[in-house]
């Protein structure tokens, strides 16, 4: 008996151990392993979705930075920021540049490998070839799109193009690959992005005219870069090859004429419900964006349109860029009122570009103004912003407005126009480098459809009639048989290329572009922001006011009046309204690397002490070793 019990007791352990292997040999029944993970669409969608907060980060949410919209495009000649430690003019030099700021490096990274995983388990999954073509497409585009991110902040960067096995150092800590090398591969990325992406693969999920329309914002962006900068920023620089930047700006346009020629976007007869209203479905000028919804996620940029004081404001000279309505400079139109020194209270915001009235308060409101009680908030430089006010909501005391963190307006992320700009821009420049000659057609299929809209003054009882178009008059650019002839033009920029220029400077005003912009056209000259006796240029100045012709008794709270014919007086009671300026501000210096040095960030420290810890050497940007 006992015998018998001893072999079912054998028996039994035999079973339970053969049962335990078989069950430490199985996968999880309650979650995916990365085995059976790829196995749908439904599966690959569901990765691709951490890749969007990523790259489409809209207004923000709650009180976080604006992504780059109103003042989260800080440090440019169209804003003057002003805090608690006045206006900084330019960042300054700081350890935190170099040493602790690792998140974009890491971040770009992680999506580039999650992107390779991606690409690498697509080819053996069991779905369609068309399936296939698209889920690969949307890698590489997102692949692009932080290798993107990764050149427009650090310059060039280690190439990583596919997933790499842990104990193949050598690959795994490769240094960094040149600029040119590094725009190349995202050149080829996005081409095969829009050649296999889906037209449509349902609301807010990228396709082919998403990545056509990125693909011209950044091959515009690397391609500017290297005509402008060469090879590296300081004096080690040397010219790229016009071989090579063509090859990129026709990456611009391809990616820029997927969209065109889709039939599928159209500029209409709106601007600030653009970025002001809570619907963007179905907007033919939005190609992107980032939906909010009241009570689930909002943000907090409308209330900053009107009610709270803003923490900056647009500049003088943002706002002399925009044209009159007979589409001629302030200097050349009959039509404008503002005088000498460009004075509000004299007519300076009438008969002007309507994006005007669609973007800034057409009256100031002036930060520190003593004698005078504003309902709304009030500016630094008494140009109050508006673009991204819905002033229906406002009038209406909607709790959108009123309430800091419930506005559910829609943010786009990129728009129509802005690929029209692209597309200019890169045809011109195109054709300098070998390309075709620009055109009048060119000029037709951008800005003259920018042009067409008829625009509406909320209150007004009929729209202002649209912008005059632009025709190509020899190597300049006219309107209505007069050519363009603006004195604040930069000596070594073509007339042609400085409208084109200022079209997308006010178009896109606010929006977070011109940052970029003045890196990648070199023009941190622009920000130099004094004259050589220490004065402020018209740079970072706000409106001009006279005291004496004004209800404002007085103006206080760091801000002072900067009177031209009277330099050296402290207490002007006329001049352009000044923030927190201090003499001995710093000044950029073309080829000097510690100048340029600030066209980049450094490499976080972390990384390079990484590389050496592992026997390799990670190069530090230069100007930030």
């Amino acid at each position: 008996m006992k015998k018998i019990f001893n072999l079912f007791a054998v028996a039994a352990v035999l079973i339970i151990v053969s049962g335990c292997n078989d069950f430490l040999n199985r996968d999880p029944q309650d979650k995916q392993t990365n085995d059976t993970f790829w196995s749908s669409e439904t599966s690959l969608r569901t990765y691709a979705q951490n890749f969007y907060s990523t790259y489409f980060v809209g207004y923000g949410v709650d009180y976080s930075i604006f992504g780059g919209y109103s003042f989260g495009d800080d440090y440019t000649d169209d804003y003057i920021v002003a805090d608690g430690g006045g206006y900084v003019y330019f960042p300054k030099s700081n350890i935190l540049d170099y040493n602790s700021a690792q998140s974009a490096w890491s971040n770009n990274y992680g999506i580039i490998y999650k992107a390779n995983v991606m690409i690498e388990k697509i080819p053996g999954m069991n779905i369609s070839d068309e399936a296939k073509k698209h889920w690969m497409g949307v890698a590489r585009y997102f692949r692009a799109m932080a290798y993107s991110s990764l050149l427009k902040i650090y310059g060039g960067c280690p190439l990583i193009t596919a997933v790499i096995d842990p104990s193949n150092t050598k690959e795994l800590y490769k240094d960094r690959s040149s600029f040119l090398e590094v725009a190349k591969f995202v050149n080829d990325d996005y081409q095969f992005a829009i050649d296999n992406m889906r037209t449509d693969d349902s609301k807010l999920q990228v396709n082919k005219y998403v990545a056509g329309a990125y693909m011209s914002r950044d091959l515009l962006f690397h391609a500017t870069w290297l005509k402008y900068h060469g090879s590296e920023i300081g004096p080690k620089s040397t010219t790229v090859g016009a071989a090579d930047i063509k090859t990129l700006l026709q990456g611009a346009i391809n990616g820029a004429e997927i969209v065109m020629n889709s039939g599928k976007f159209a500029i209409g007869n709106t601007y600030n419900a653009l970025f002001s209203v809570d619907d963007l479905a179905g907007n033919k000028e939005i190609i992107f964006y980032r939906e909010y919804t009241y009570g689930v996620q909002s943000n907090s940029l409308m209330v900053y349109g009107c009610k709270e004081n803003q923490r900056g404001g647009l500049t003088e000279d943002a706002i002399e860029s925009f044209l009159c309505s007979d589409g001629l400079p302030i200097s050349q139109s009959p039509l404008y009122k503002g005088g000498k020194y460009h004075e509000v209270n004299k007519g300076a915001l009438e008969n002007r570009d309507p994006r005007m009235f669609d973007s800034v308060v057409d009256s100031l409101r002036i930060l520190g103004a003593r004698g005078i009680t504003y309902k709304d908030g009030a500016s630094c430089t008494g140009y109050v912003t508006k673009k991204f006010l819905n002033e229906e909501w406002y009038r209406t005391g909607s709790i959108y407005v009123s309430n800091t963190l419930q506005s559910p307006a829609d943010a786009p992320t990129i728009r129509y126009a802005e690929v029209l700009l692209n597309f200019v821009e890169a045809r011109y420049e195109i054709s300098t480098v070998g390309g075709s000659p620009f055109n009048q057609s060119d000029l037709d299929k951008s800005i003259n459809q920018i042009r067409q809209r008829k625009l509406t003054k909320y209150g007004a009882a009929s729209a202002a009639p649209a912008m005059p178009s632009v025709t190509l008059q020899g190597s300049s650019i006219a309107v209505n048989g007069t050519v363009i002839n603006d004195p604040k033009r930069d000596a070594d920029i073509d007339p042609v290329l400085w409208e084109i220029r200022r079209e997308r400077r006010v178009e896109l005003m606010l929006e977070g572009r011109r940052g970029e912009d003045l890196r990648r056209w070199a023009k941190y000259v622009n920000l130099n922001s004094e004259d050589t006796d220490g004065n402020p240029d018209m740079t970072f100045l706000g409106a001009y006011i006279n005291l004496d012709e004004t209800p404002y008794k007085s103006i206080t709270g760091g801000i002072q009046l900067f009177d031209p014919q009277n330099p050296s007086a402290t207490d002007s009671r006329k001049g352009y309204l000044k923030y927190g300026y201090k003499k001995g501000l710093r000044e950029f210096t073309p080829g000097d690397v510690s100048s340029e040095r600030y066209y980049v960030k450094a490499i976080p420290n972390s990384q390079i002490v990484l590389y050496k810890d592992k026997g390799y050497t990670l190069t530090q940007t230069p100007g930030w070793e």
